[in-house]
């Protein structure tokens, strides 16, 4: 079974690192691209593990990832002040305000983790988070564009797993021994964030993805726990880290490692928050752009200048962050192609 798993995870990195070749010259390229995106970053998932029957090929198969940052294959225009159509699939969102859960894994010191709970701690009721109140279900129930968050939600592991992890599966292992051994509640309304430091490595990070969220079915058994992996942008810049991806040398608050993870984590918040049981029971996705955040991924509108030089976009309680736009929704019917702008703000 390890030696299944080791060629799963290979043929996952291929599968994700061949879809980051090449170029788009035309909009019409643009265009088929982003059709193609929410096949090419989930079910191609399944298709790489399809051949095993194991509980790490279901949960591969639910995992949604961002894309890392490429200049030579940059974001299509297409959503870029234009509208993006996303469509509803039935599935669920938070209609109710989940809470944050963040597992700091390897040596992440003081100061990082002070400003990523920071924001975590504030971002409730904002003006940023009130994009994501546009999504609903088929209750009719919209989200609520609270959360809860404090550092008593954190767990810090140091190395458990030691700091060459194998793939997903270690990192649904991380969440599990969290709650098992009661550092972590269980929460069904929770979102379990993974954050790994820079000198851990995972196949795939920083080549094929910048960070993931899905729902497992595994780390509590008969339950099903949404979770979410974010590497430190530190250990790829270039490609994780959103200051440096606008060219910027600083970064809002002084620390890259921590404001660009922050702006991973954003992305993957949203999206768990309007499809948070992706591709089990898929909420908001669409053929044209992926899940909301894709559709904005590495589009980051206006550009304020902080004290320091550095640029940011919101203004979270006292402290500025560069994070991506989201795509706020025009409408709200949950019926055929949805039209939705991105935004900084609601």
């Amino acid at each position: 079974m390890k030696t299944t798993n080791n060629n799963m995870r290979s043929a996952l990195a291929r599968t994700l690192e061949k879809d980051n070749r090449g170029t788009r010259d035309t909009h019409q390229a643009n265009l088929k691209m982003r059709k193609n995106l929410m096949k090419k970053q989930c079910l191609g998932i399944v298709m790489a593990v399809s051949f095993a029957c194991c509980a790490f090929a279901q949960d591969a198969a639910t995992i949604h990832a961002l894309r890392p940052f490429n200049k030579n294959n940059p974001p299509p225009s297409n959503c870029n002040g234009n509208p993006c159509d996303i469509n509803y699939n039935g599935g669920g969102v938070f209609e109710s305000g989940p809470t944050v859960y963040i597992i700091y894994y390897g040596g992440w010191r003081a100061g990082d983790e002070s400003i990523i709970d920071y924001y975590f701690e504030h971002l409730s009721g904002t003006t940023q988070e009130k994009i994501n109140t546009t999504y609903s279900d088929k209750n009719n129930k919209f989200i609520t564009g609270t959360l809860h968050h404090s550092t008593k939600n954190d767990y810090h592991d140091n190395y458990s797993l030691g700091k060459a992890l194998t793939g997903d599966a270690q990192i649904q292992e991380i969440v599990a021994n969290a709650i098992k051994n009661k550092h972590l509640p269980e929460d069904g309304n929770g979102i379990y964030f993974v954050l790994t430091y820079k000198d851990v490595t995972l196949p795939g990070f920083c080549t094929s993805f910048c960070g993931y969220h899905g729902p497992s079915t595994n780390i509590v058994s008969g339950h099903t726990i949404k979770y979410s992996m974010v590497g430190d942008p530190d250990q790829c810049r270039s490609a994780c880290d959103a200051s440096q991806v606008i060219g910027d040398k600083g970064s809002p608050n002084n620390n890259h490692a921590a404001d660009g993870a922050v702006n991973i984590m954003w992305h993957e918040f949203s999206e768990s928050s309007s499809d948070p049981n992706v591709n089990l029971s898929t909420a908001w996705a669409g053929n044209f752009c992926g899940e909301s955040g894709d559709c904005c991924a590495w589009l980051f509108g206006t550009l304020h200048v902080a004290g320091n030089g550095a640029h940011y976009t919101n203004t979270i309680g006292s402290k500025n962050f560069l994070t991506q736009e989201m795509l706020e929704l025009q409408s709200k019917s949950r019926t055929g192609n949805v039209p939705g702008l991105c935004k900084n703000t609601y």
